[in-house]
């Protein structure tokens, strides 16, 4: 066999080799974007059953595996939209060009330097020549489009004030970077889904000629894993019902009227939401049955209960927060004439409630020991 027979079948395996690992790079590619479209929520667990000095849920609500005692409580769908944090630029009308990147209202909250190494995955940039905030939306959006199921946060270094922050659409960038957080209530990342992370922003990196610096996804996903066995031992929810009777049920109508004088609005998750001046959740208001609570059918709903939750973890640790929440479970129990009850259906007294208002103090010095104090930005991004 001649040495050019030799070199044309060496290229032909070459090629059947590439185009084998490529399909299999393919595959897998969409099989997390399938994973991605599919993750389920966390349930809600009450913190307590009723007793005093009872222990919190030994099983938080954390990923799709997680099971409710409470299997009446329904659990709404949810709009799982990825936050992802770039300022968008301005865009012409005169242009046909849509805006890159549509800015999450939760993203325009996040102060300067929202990244930290302790909750991201974060891949530094510099880049050979100045780059726009406008440039890097544009470069930026392919990631939105891979299947991704956690946020991705980008940061420009400001020289001026030799601080990380939030990209503008008229800033001018040297040094970028961007991260993928580590944890969530879905779960992990792991090391898969960090390689493929960081394919993609190397491909945004070659775009903006920019020299990306990968840490070692391995040691990331071992500290995702971590992180995660702590999200896990804090993220506790308490829910408290008011039932009816078989002849006594609630009108959506008295319902609505009750929350919306409690500074409550409807959510597009089905639930009524009470949220502090800062924008943070203090409490939410659910249905009890399988009906989620919208405003073009709750004028003629009829249910036999209704849930009140208290999300610890995404609340700030203050007695007077978990004292409204009280009082607003009360307060629904006097006006509708139902019962207050535990996940178990069981009514629950005073003093069961004071003895998880004293559990919630341990939860909160775990957290702030930790560096993520309840209610928090960090906390409020983890607990998502």
């Amino acid at each position: 066999m001649s040495d050019l027979q030799l070199g044309l079948l060496a290229i032909g395996a070459a090629v059947v080799v590439g185009v084998i690992a490529y399909n299999r790079w393919q595959e897998a590619r969409v099989r997390r974007r399938t994973e991605g479209a599919f993750v389920g929520r966390h349930e809600d667990i009450l913190l307590g059953r009723g007793e005093v000095g009872a222990a919190p849920a030994a099983s938080p609500p954390r990923g799709p595996a997680a099971s409710s005692p409470r299997a009446a409580a329904p659990q709404p769908e949810v709009d799982r939209t990825i936050e992802h944090t770039l300022a968008v630029p301005a865009v012409d009308p005169a242009s046909a060009a849509p805006p890159a990147v549509r800015l999450d209202e939760s993203a325009a909250r996040l102060a300067a330097g929202a990244l930290d190494p302790a909750v991201d995955y974060i891949v530094e940039l510099d880049c050979a020549r100045a780059v726009t905030g406008a440039d890097l939306a544009r470069h930026a959006q392919a990631l939105l489009g891979e299947g991704l199921i956690r946020p991705v946060h980008w940061e420009g270094f400001d020289d001026a004030r030799a601080l990380w922050r939030s990209v503008a659409s008229e800033g001018r960038y040297r040094r970028l970077r961007v991260g993928l957080q580590l944890t969530g209530r879905s779960g992990p990342a792991d090391e898969e889904e960090l390689t493929a992370f960081c394919g993609e922003v190397q491909e945004a990196a070659l775009a903006l000629a920019a020299q990306p610096d990968f840490p070692d996804a391995a040691a990331a996903a071992a500290r995702a894993q971590e992180l995660d066995r702590f999200c896990a031992s804090v993220d506790v929810q308490i829910g408290l019902s008011v039932i009816g009777s078989e002849s006594h049920a609630f009108s959506g109508s008295k319902v609505r009227m009750l929350a919306e004088s409690a500074g409550m609005a409807i959510g597009r998750d089905g639930r009524f939401h009470r949220l502090a001046e800062d924008g943070t959740e203090l409490f939410s208001l659910a249905n009890l049955e399988p009906m989620p609570f919208h405003a073009e059918t709750i004028r003629t709903l009829q249910t036999r209960g209704v849930t009140a939750l208290f999300d610890v973890p995404r609340v700030s640790a203050s007695p007077s927060a978990f004292r409204r929440f009280i009082d607003f479970a009360h307060q629904l129990e006097q006006a509708l004439g139902g019962v207050l009850v535990d996940d178990n259906r069981k009514p629950i007294g005073q003093a069961a409630l004071e003895a998880i208002g004293q559990q919630l103090e341990g939860i909160h010095q775990t957290m702030a020991a930790r560096g993520i104090p309840a209610g928090g930005p960090l906390a409020v991004r983890l607990f998502s």
